[in-house]
């Protein structure tokens, strides 16, 4: 698993970047809170598996030891039973009646095969013939437990097998003694008359389990501490692994509070932070594409400002100088003076057309304004608004090819307005058409819309210049747009209004080299 890495520009960023990063050891760091809530878990998991298992262990050992003396105490009987039939006179009742008294009658305690045992014997009558030496010193077998062995010798007595815990015993758990007790039969049949019996007893020397299971719970224990301190550390270069994503996301979003827009952070990491980094870099983005909208908006207001403030200036100022030279009496003969007050109307009404685009202009963009649309047949529009220009094409010897079919589908517009596009792109087309020139007009139907295009034979659009044509006072050659008399506005109208119609407007090049208008209207439903 990768970290997110930050992605920049900038060197001194990514030399940054390549630096290990050091993580604070605070309780409330998230890497230190990871790392100790893992080992905590690791250990309390290790501690109850260990404890499960040595308990396991020790319950298995002393169920082995219980079940081991029972089968000891049985196969005991049997050798004596055998070897009873073999040495003791015809009609004996009890143990005792054997030659030479009872050793010769149980040779396994003198063969040592029962020696980690105390071996116990009892004949018919009750009478004990062989025990352990009881007291209270090391390896002698406590009042109590002969009291309780000998009860269960004569239960046995009875034919009844008999297996237990010795109840008294001092030693603790695990150190816990066991008796077996079984009855002896002459003859090997199980209605045989019982001659006697015989127990089995743990020595006193019982901390045999305590060895064994001890040291195996000690091994499973420190097993267990390794697995957990193992654990710990895993616990701490994953927990690592996590943060590190998450520490160069803080980074990276106070880059972006300082004002860097570009940062990005990489995806390669686990899917949830891979989903927090492309979270990220989409806010990053929107946030970097609202910025430089505002910063170009904030420039084109700024153009804005300076542009109107300079298409107002010169009419202000040609109506100043006027109006004082009419105030100050410099102008003395009849004709300058009616000269002064026409050139002071003009640029007054300069103004207010100005003052007028400007606002329609504001307002279509805002949709404050509202458009009569209805069902308009385009073919009339455009021969009526050529039949206007007409005389002004006839002055500059520009020929007008009209292209448009006359059963072309009616378009949902506002007639009105529809005259202004055409008459603004008619007027743009004239003047940048030289002396001799051609304009074409042309239209089709185009899926929903029908496409209307304007097309000359001047100078053309360059193409870096076209994304640009429909800005407020954009000009591509501002001495000579001075020189035509155009404010940069027409066609920033003409876009308003077309896309108020819920249309498009492209700027191109002509089949023949000069610049193409095109727009759309939608089809009359």
């Amino acid at each position: 698993m990768n970290g997110v890495n930050t992605m920049s520009d900038m060197n001194d960023t990514k030399q940054e970047q390549k630096r290990p990063r050091r993580f604070p050891l605070s309780t409330s760091s998230l890497w230190v809170q990871m790392a100790v809530g893992s080992a905590l878990i690791a250990l309390a998991a290790v501690l109850v598996v260990s404890l499960a298992a040595s308990l396991s262990i020790g319950i298995s050992f002393e169920h082995y030891r219980r079940t081991q003396l029972v089968n000891e105490v049985h196969q005991l009987a049997s050798l004596i039973e055998q070897r009873a039939s073999e040495l003791l006179p015809s009609g004996a009742t009890s143990l005792s009646d054997g030659p030479k008294g009872t050793l010769q009658l149980i040779p396994p305690a003198k063969s040592g095969r029962f020696q980690q045992e105390n071996l116990w014997a009892m004949d018919a009558t009750g009478a004990l013939l062989m025990a352990p030496r009881t007291g209270t010193q090391s390896g002698e077998v406590s009042p109590s437990d002969a009291t309780e062995i000998i009860s269960a010798l004569r239960t046995a007595l009875q034919g009844q097998s008999n297996d237990g815990a010795l109840s008294h015993s001092a030693v603790p758990w695990l150190s816990q003694r066991y008796y077996a007790t079984a009855p002896v039969r002459l003859g090997s049949a199980a209605n045989a008359p019982i001659i006697g019996a015989v127990a089995l007893s743990s020595l006193p020397r019982a901390d045999l389990g305590v060895v064994f299971v001890s040291g195996t719970s000690t091994a499973i224990l420190f097993s267990g501490l390794l697995a957990a301190l193992l654990a710990a550390l895993g616990a701490m270069f994953f927990a690592r692994r996590l943060i590190r994503p998450l520490d160069h996301l803080t980074a990276a979003t106070a880059r972006m509070t300082s004002g860097d827009y570009s940062v990005r952070v990489d995806v390669s990491a686990p899917d949830e932070l891979r989903r927090l980094a492309n979270t990220f870099n989409e806010m990053a983005a929107t946030l970097e594409r609202d910025v430089s909208e505002l910063h170009r908006l904030e420039q084109l207001r700024r153009e804005l400002v300076a542009n109107v403030s300079h298409e107002l200036a010169t009419p202000l100022t040609a109506i100043q100088g006027y109006t004082e030279a009419l105030a100050d009496g410099v102008i003395h003969d009849p004709a300058g003076r009616e000269e002064s007050t026409r050139m002071i109307a003009r640029e007054a009404a300069r103004l207010r057309r100005l003052v007028d685009q400007l606002r329609q202009v504001a307002l279509f963009e805002a949709g404050a304004e509202r458009l009569d649309c209805a069902p308009l047949a385009l073919p009339p529009v455009i021969a009526d608004t050529l039949e206007v220009l007409a005389p002004a094409l006839e002055r500059k010897q520009v020929a007008i090819e009209n292209s448009v079919p006359e059963h072309l589908p009616a378009v949902n517009a506002d007639s009105d307005r529809l005259i202004e596009i055409l008459l603004n792109l008619f007027d743009n087309a004239l003047r940048h058409t030289p002396e001799g020139g051609r304009i074409s007009v042309s239209a089709q139907p185009d899926r929903a819309f029908v496409r209307v295009s304007i097309a000359d034979t001047g100078e053309g659009i360059a193409p870096e210049e076209r994304e640009h044509i429909f800005d407020r006072f954009y000009r591509l050659d501002a001495s000579r747009s001075a020189e035509t008399g155009g404010s940069g506005l027409g066609l920033a109208i003409v876009r308003a209004l077309v896309e108020a119609h819920g249309g498009t407007i492209q700027a191109g090049e002509a089949p023949d080299g000069g610049a193409e208008f095109s727009f759309t209207l939608p089809l009359a439903k």
